[in-house]
């Protein structure tokens, strides 16, 4: 096998870059992710965007009997259900809800 040329790479880091944005839209549009996150269990997160009309936020937490548990900016928290949007829709992005939802999982170990 031979060594791929410079055409062959900058080709292939054109393609790379046509995926990334293809996948940035996406990501533009998306309400909810569901993570499986086996370090913790293997626990499934759902990563979920506030409603537009209401604000940006975003929601961590898991799913199971009486609402699961959400990843606050206060800690863990039972009873999503019951909880404010405020307090629920606490995160800025999807990423950060996740690194909180993976630390808080780490640290409840």
């Amino acid at each position: 096998m031979t060594d791929p040329t410079r055409d062959d790479l900058l080709a292939e880091i054109e393609r790379l870059k046509a995926e990334l944005a293809r996948a940035r839209e996406l990501a533009a549009g998306a309400t909810e992710y569901r993570i499986p996150v086996p370090e913790g269990g293997g626990t499934n997160l759902v990563l979920r965007r506030q409603a537009l009309v209401h604000g940006t936020g975003w929601a961590a937490s898991t799913t199971g009997y009486g609402g699961g548990l959400a990843f606050t900016t206060e800690g863990l928290q039972d009873a999503i259900g019951a909880m404010s949007v405020d307090r629920l829709f606490c995160w800025p992005d999807a990423a950060t809800a996740l690194a909180a939802a993976r630390t808080a999982l780490a640290d409840s170990s």
